[in-house]
């Protein structure tokens, strides 16, 4: 893929495009301004951003990621977001290979997220990561749609993708 998209470890300044980003791509789930600051911050090194120099650098991707306590050699990703601009052009799998590929991530094992049965690119997103990574892909639900109480969000298959294999 030829292009001039910039990935990198996020910074608080890249938050509001972020934030901005997340909220034009409906259906993800927008969290708050301060959310992304901290995922700016605190969880930089598993995290990443995706800037088109082009497009007056504009934020045009971002995945936010940590490792669970519970699990330290995994990476949970919680949001991958891409924009509209930019789909069907590799850059989604791209950037989560980054976060992957940094020395401080050398020691993860296992990618994990969850995606939602409606959500036909993450779940191709991730087979496709397993697939890179010669790694299983094992599926289980995480949060039922009861979890979520009132409203309608649906349940949350959980994606259990390892060990992986680099290089």
């Amino acid at each position: 893929m030829e292009d001039n998209i910039i990935i990198r470890r996020p910074v608080v300044k890249d938050a509001f495009g972020i934030w901005t980003l997340i909220k034009n791509s409906k259906p993800l789930d927008l969290n708050s301004k301060y959310a992304y600051m901290l995922f700016c911050t605190h969880f930089r090194d598993t995290s990443v951003v995706a800037i088109d120099p082009d497009q007056d650098d504009k934020v045009v991707g971002f995945v936010s990621g940590y490792r669970p306590p519970v699990q330290p050699d995994a990476l949970f990703v919680w949001q991958v977001v891409v924009d509209s601009s930019m789909r069907g052009r590799g850059l989604a799998p791209r950037i989560i290979r980054d976060i992957l590929e940094r020395e401080y991530n050398q020691d993860i094992n296992y990618i994990q997220a969850t995606v939602g049965p409606s959500n036909k690119p993450s779940e191709g997103l991730f087979r496709k990561l397993a697939k890179y990574y010669d790694a299983k892909c094992e599926t289980s639900v995480f949060f039922s749609k009861e979890d979520f109480g009132e409203g309608d969000h649906e349940e949350e298959v959980l994606f259990h993708i390892g060990p992986i294999k680099r290089g």
